[in-house]
C-alpha cells in the first residue's frame, strides 16, 4: 500500500450516495434537527440523518439500517496518512515509555509496517443518556470519520498512564504518538487516536464555530474536538466526568448530549460513557477481539482459578502489571498469568 505522509492536508470527503441505504420514511417523526428547544440530555434524538450526512472519508461505508442502527465499515486506515516512522516499544510492559531510552524502542517505517484492520460494526442511531456511567476500556471506544478508531487516554489497565502525556520523541523527530495524536498497536494494526485528531479537525472545523462531528462513540453519541458554541475552546472543567455535556452542535442545532476531546489536560479522550452500552461493547475489542483491547480480566481470572477481585489485587492498583508479584500472591506461575492476561499492546 502506498501510504501518504501524515503531514500533508487531511483528505476528508463527502459520503458516496450509494453508501447510505435507507428510506426517507424511516427518519419520519424524529429527524436529528427537528426537535424542540426544550430538549434535555435525556431526550431521544435520532442521529441517522446526521450520521448519513457526515464527512466520512472515501474508505468508509455507512449504511443506515431499519433497526435504528448504522453500520460502519472501513479498512481501519486513516485517510490522512501516517508519519514516515514511529517509535515502537520493544517491551510493551515497560510503561511509562517516556522513562525509556532510545535503545528500548524499535524505529518502524509505516509504509512497510502498518497493515489494514477491517472494521464492520453496528452502532445505535437512538443513543440513550443515563445517569450511571460505564468506564471505557483499553481498545476501541468509537469510530472516526477518517476510517480509524478512537481509543481512550490510557496505555495501561490501571488507567494511570495517558498516552498523550507519555509521548516521546527521539532523533530525526520519530515519535511514539504522531502529530495527529495517533499510532498503531505494536504489531502495526489498529491505528487509533489518543487525543484530538488534528489531521481531521484542521480540514473539518471552521474558525469561530462549534467543532464538527469527527466520529461516534460505541454508545451512539457523537464526539467533537474542543471548540464549543461560537468557537470557544472548551476544557475538562466545563464538561462532566465523561467529558461530555448537552448542547447544540452543527449537526444537532436543537441540542444533543455529546462528547468533546480536549487539549488542556488529561483526560484528553473519553474515560467513561454516559450512554447506555452493553457490557461486551464496553469491554473494548468487541468489534475485533484481537484488536489490542484491554485484557478480559474476568476470563483471565477464570483461567487462573481465582476471582477477578483477587486478580486485580494481585496486579496492583496502577502502572504496568507486576506479573512476578502477582504470581507470588496468587500461587501460580508468571508464565500462566502472562498467557491468561498479556500486557496490552497499545
Amino acid at each position: 500500500m502506498n501510504h501518504r505522509l501524515l503531514y500533508g492536508s487531511a483528505a476528508v470527503s463527502a459520503i458516496t450516495a450509494l453508501a447510505v441505504v435507507y428510506g426517507a420514511s424511516h427518519l419520519g417523526s424524529q429527524p436529528a434537527n427537528a426537535q424542540t428547544s426544550e430538549l434535555t440530555a435525556y431526550d431521544s434524538v435520532n442521529t441517522a440523518k446526521a450520521i448519513a450526512a457526515a464527512n466520512w472519508s472515501e474508505n468508509v461505508t455507512i449504511t443506515i439500517n431499519d433497526d435504528d442502527t448504522f453500520t460502519y465499515q472501513s479498512n481501519g486506515m486513516p485517510s490522512h496518512g501516517f508519519a514516515e516512522a514511529y517509535l515502537i516499544p520493544k517491551n510493551v510492559g515497560s510503561m511509562p515509555f517516556s522513562d525509556n531510552t532510545v535503545d528500548e524502542f524499535d524505529v518502524e517505517y509505516s509504509a512497510e509496517y502498518f497493515s489494514e484492520t477491517p472494521l464492520d460494526q453496528d452502532i445505535t442511531t437512538l443513543p440513550i443518556y443515563i445517569d450511571a456511567t460505564t468506564d471505557t476500556s483499553l481498545g476501541q471506544i468509537g469510530v472516526a470519520i477518517s476510517g480509524a478508531q478512537i481509543f481512550n487516554d490510557y496505555e495501561d489497565p490501571g488507567r494511570t498512564i495517558a498516552a498523550m502525556d507519555d509521548n516521546i520523541v527521539f532523533h530525526d523527530h520519530v515519535a511514539f504518538v504522531d502529530e495527529c495524536n495517533g499510532h498503531t498497536l505494536v504489531n502495526g494494526t489498529n491505528y487509533h487516536y489518543h487525543g484530538i485528531p488534528t489531521c481531521i479537525t484542521e480540514a473539518l472545523d471552521v474558525e469561530g464555530e462549534h467543532s464538527y462531528m469527527l466520529g461516534v462513540l460505541v454508545d451512539g453519541f457523537p464526539v467533537y474536538a474542543n471548540h464549543d458554541t461560537g468557537g470557544e475552546i472548551i476544557g475538562d472543567d466545563a464538561l462532566d466526568e465523561c467529558s461530555g455535556h448537552f448542547g447544540p452542535t452543527p449537526e444537532f442545532p436543537d441540542g444533543i448530549y455529546h462528547y468533546h476531546l480536549t487539549a488542556d489536560d488529561a483526560p484528553y479522550m473519553i474515560d467513561c460513557y454516559h450512554g447506555e452500552v452493553d457490557a461486551e461493547t464496553a469491554s473494548g475489542g468487541a468489534q475485533n477481539p484481537e484488536n489490542g483491547g484491554g485484557p478480559d480480566l474476568s476470563s483471565a481470572a477464570e483461567t487462573l482459578g481465582v476471582t477477578e477481585a483477587e486478580l486485580l489485587d494481585a496486579l496492583g492498583g496502577g502502572g504496568p502489571p507486576d506479573f512476578a508479584a502477582a504470581a507470588t500472591a496468587l500461587g501460580v506461575s508468571e508464565d500462566a498469568i502472562r498467557a491468561a492476561m498479556p500486557a496490552p499492546p497499545n
